[in-house]
């Protein structure tokens, strides 16, 4: 897997990891740059009635997604939202993820990926809470507590949270948790799906950072 020596500044960091496939664009904001900049006036005026963390993590995550647009060839006015999604121009696809002040984005056209999924983790979760991510088997996988079973988790976290994100509008209500998700190592990620759906599934690059995990989901075919 590919790794650097530095995060810092990590969304500069962030494009060594960058999706190379054609098509598929990258962004990435971060509180530490100021004000954002890659954002529209409708967007400002929503974030001024949301908490002031909720209000950072927004605004960094549409200035990342208005980049991941533009290095698609693509471009939207404001993004607001439908529930806790996007509400996305007719013709695209795109994903975002924030951690730590950091935000991410995934973008392209729907012709070309029929849903995507993106995931940036800089906290890795508790060994105590793999029931609430993995199947019996994939926590049994583990082994035994320790180093190698927190980073084993953390990756797999990351990923599943990049499946979901492109799944669950594929499956809908269909798709209950994380739990829910399959993992099955391919190249240099996995293919993940839900077992009663076999017709449907993802292929989730992994990246892994010094202090993360950055992982994207795209459509297997």
């Amino acid at each position: 897997m590919d790794s650097i020596g530095t995060l810092l500044p990590l969304p500069r960091a962030l494009t060594h990891f960058r999706p190379r496939t054609p098509g598929l664009g990258f962004g990435t904001a971060s509180v530490h740059e100021g004000p954002p900049v890659a954002v529209r006036e409708a967007e400002r005026q929503l974030s001024r009635t949301m908490p002031p963390r909720r209000r950072a993590d927004f605004l960094i995550g549409r200035s990342a997604l208005h980049r991941a647009l533009r290095a698609a060839g693509m471009s939207a006015d404001a993004v607001l939202y439908d529930g806790t999604r996007p509400l996305l121009p007719d013709g695209t696809s795109a994903s975002i993820s924030h951690s730590e002040g950091v935000a991410v984005a995934v973008a392209g056209r729907s012709e070309d990926f029929r849903t995507l999924g993106v995931d940036l983790e800089l906290n890795a979760p508790p060994l105590a809470a793999a029931h609430l991510v993995l199947s019996g088997p994939e926590e049994a996988s583990l082994g035994q507590a320790g180093s190698v079973a927190r980073q084993r988790l953390f990756v797999m976290y990351s990923a599943k949270e990049a499946a979901f994100k492109a799944l669950s509008p594929v499956l809908g209500p269909e798709l209950r948790g994380l739990r829910d998700i399959r993992l099955h190592t391919h190249n240099d990620g996995y293919l993940a799906g839900v077992p009663r759906h076999p017709s449907v599934s993802v292929r989730v690059t992994v990246r892994h950072l010094p202090q993360g995990v950055l992982c994207w989901a795209v459509p297997h075919d």
